[in-house]
């Protein structure tokens, strides 16, 4: 051994700042046994708990129209974040076993340890919002059950209505648009000469032309797909949620990936020719009972707290959406989220564009853009095309 690495202090070594105020005591366990000993010093988690969390990408991507009502602050949302975490973390011992969140917090809380990677630590936080909240609808459940081979969804749950789902999370990293501020992108797929049309327009006219993220949707999922077993979609049931929360447009961010599945001219869930053509496995439309994107809010990252999303806009409609592949009519009953109340025609219309910019003469122009090429299935030779 080195006389450096002799010299190195352990974080487990260290008293745990917030031990007055963490009640639960989970985050103080996790901190003295060494679960947190390999995170590195810029993981979002130490800097909350050393207090050193300041002008983080994370608290303004998060919109916080309703803050004020709940209080939060960048002075209390370090602790709060902590103490809330800690609480939940203990919730997640007792219902799947503390040596399975021993693992999930030394393997993926850690988000690569020395390596760190913050999408990756966020990707964590919304598995722990959403599986906090079937814990609160279940009986009993597994974490990463072995159904599959080496791949496998996130959780079983064993619901108190007597149905068994199984879930899978997915949350992108969107760096596609770093630095740009003014921009529009098209919510449907596009014709090859309407994405032509489309960006020469905005380039004329100092915008950013950007097209939307169908690839990620693609591969989301497809490894949902893989990882998912089969099922009867009435008694046992396969979610995936997918969490837009980082995309560029902070309000309604989840609109984008909403659109793209299941608007009616060409979602890629909703006319499976489409999506066929441009790369989903069939096994993607026989597995999936049904996918729900969602934007989270600052209160329920701090809150870890799912049901944040059903908090109400101005246009009165929730932060999520759902797009049922199977037995639609009994989702809410096990979800309690309603399909309907999103994608009813007439309730909640699917936006074709979104439009950042100062100047907003030009909306107009992109929106006859796009409402003039928008893909159709009979336009096989162009589907490829469409990944972004």
């Amino acid at each position: 051994m080195t006389e450096k690495s002799m010299s190195i202090v352990k974080r487990s070594q260290k008293e745990y700042p917030l031990a007055d105020l963490d009640l639960t005591g989970t985050l103080s366990k996790a901190w003295n046994e060494g679960w947190m000993d390999e995170y590195s010093d810029n993981h979002f988690l130490i800097k909350a708990i050393e207090g050193r969390l300041e002008n983080n990408q994370a608290y303004y991507n998060f919109d916080s129209y309703y803050d004020p009502f709940y209080g939060v602050n960048k002075d209390n949302f370090q602790e709060n974040f902590c103490i809330n975490l800690s609480h939940t973390i203990l919730g997640f011992m007792h219902f799947f076993g503390e040596r399975k969140i021993r693992t999930f917090f030394t393997d993926q809380l850690s988000a690569g340890k020395e390596k760190y990677d913050e999408a990756q630590f966020f990707r964590a936080l919304s598995e722990i919002s959403v599986l906090r909240f079937w814990i609160q609808r279940s009986k009993s459940g597994e974490y990463e059950p072995k159904i599959n081979g080496k791949k496998n969804p996130e959780a079983r749950f064993y619901c108190n209505n007597g149905v068994t789902v199984d879930i899978e999370v997915k949350t992108p990293g969107f760096r596609d648009f770093d630095g740009i501020y003014e921009f529009a992108i098209p919510l449907v797929l596009l014709e090859n000469e309407g994405r032509v049309k489309f960006t020469s327009y905005c380039s004329d006219h100092s915008l950013n032309g950007l097209m939307p993220r169908v690839s990620k949707l693609k591969d989301f999922l497809n490894s949902a797909a893989e990882k998912f077993e089969t099922v009867d979609h009435i008694n046992h049931m396969n979610i995936l949620y997918i969490n837009w929360t980082f995309s560029e447009v902070i309000e309604s961010g989840y609109e984008e990936a909403l659109s793209l599945l299941a608007n009616p001219e060409n979602g890629i869930l909703i006319h499976k020719d489409i999506g066929l053509k441009l790369g989903i496995n069939e096994d993607v439309y026989d597995k999936i009972t049904a996918v729900i994107v969602y934007t989270e809010s600052v209160g329920g990252l701090m809150f870890g707290d799912f049901r944040y999303v059903w908090i109400r806009r101005s246009n009165g409609m929730p932060d999520f959406g759902i797009v049922p592949l199977h037995n639609g009519g009994d989702l809410f009953k096990t979800t309690g989220m309603n399909p309907d109340e999103i994608n009813s025609k007439g309730t909640k219309p699917f936006p074709i564009i979104y439009y950042q910019a100062k100047d907003a003469n030009c909306f107009d122009d992109l929106c006859q853009i796009v409402c003039e090429n928008i893909l159709l299935s009979k336009d096989d030779d162009l589907l490829s095309r469409n990944e972004t």
